[in-house]
């Protein structure tokens, strides 16, 4: 089936309590074991893709794999690309197809954070692509927060809202840190004061260390959409090198079992998360992609 429109599908997720994965991926093992499991517990997924990831430094076949999965697929499959902090990089990202760009230019001053995102979602907004943006960080700090940020990378809930006012993005990606140095207590309060102040859906885009009971919380708190890449990633790794040391000669070999270790670690996320048998009322609620107006073989044409 087609590609669905990303902002419907995370605008369901956060009116009804629950986290659509962002499965980072990197090659087609990997692609086919994510999209086994989420038509396993039919669940909505996000294919996400990025020069970040290893051994994808050119990311448009991949990209053009991704949206033939995702046409092949029976649940609701979007397509976000996540990019460096300039506006040709979410214009190639468009070009390539996809649904969503992830743009961070966080590390920059805030009002060049804002400029140069304005700009990446009047880009992106004729061809009905969503703009997931971000500001500093949920930090372990005390800062008020009425203040703006002191460039410690803390962000307020009033800077997040300030951002979100006039950048128009309509997904905010936010970290949640340890109130303490090495310890397991993290600050939802200010992630839930944050998703009070701004009203869209908010992303986790570094769900490592985080217990499946933490990640519920922040579920409960906004979060719609958690990014899922590095520990994915090393599964399919490690399986490839227990392939190895078992004596695994030639690629078949090399690669026997990747799809199903990476199928079992998405199915168990889809548990956690609450996506699990949204299939069928997202797919009543969700418009189509309408991916001719992004011709994925623009990127290599030019």
């Amino acid at each position: 089936m087609p590609l669905v429109d990303m902002k419907d599908m995370l605008s369901h997720a956060y009116s009804h309590g629950y986290a659509v994965g962002a499965f980072g991926v990197a090659g087609w093992d990997i692609l086919e074991g994510v999209v086994d499991a989420a038509e396993n517990m039919r669940a909505p997924i996000i294919l996400s893709v990025s020069k970040f990831y290893p051994g994808t430094d050119n990311i448009e076949s991949l990209s053009r794999a991704v949206i033939e999965m995702g046409q092949r697929a029976s649940i609701p499959v979007a397509f976000q690309i996540e990019v460096k902090d300039t506006p040709e990089a979410a214009q190639a990202a468009i070009e390539m197809g996809c649904g969503g760009v992830v743009f961070n230019a966080s590390s920059r001053p805030l009002p060049e954070n804002v400029s140069l995102t304005k700009k990446v979602v009047g880009l992106a907004a004729p061809h009905g692509v969503m703009v997931v943006g971000q500001v500093g960080l949920l930090e372990n700090d005390q800062a008020n927060e009425d203040a703006q940020s002191s460039g410690s990378g803390t962000t307020s809930p009033l800077e997040a809202k300030y951002y979100v006012e006039r950048t128009g993005v309509e997904c905010l990606a936010v970290s949640v840190n340890r109130l303490n140095s090495g310890g397991n207590k993290y600050d939802f309060t200010r992630l839930s004061k944050i998703n009070q102040t701004v009203g869209i859906p908010l992303g986790i885009h570094d769900s490592v260390g985080f217990t499946d009971d933490q990640l519920r919380r922040m579920i409960g708190f906004g979060a719609a959409k958690i990014n899922y890449s590095s520990t994915l990633l090393d599964i399919a790794a490690k399986r490839i090198r227990d392939n190895a040391l078992a004596g695994a000669e030639g690629y078949a070999a090399i690669m026997a079992g990747v799809r199903d270790v990476v199928r079992l670690e998405v199915e168990r996320c889809i548990k956690v998360w609450g996506s699990g048998g949204r299939s069928a009322e997202l797919l009543l609620q969700c418009r189509l992609q309408n991916l001719p107006q992004r011709n994925p073989h623009l990127a290599l044409e030019k």
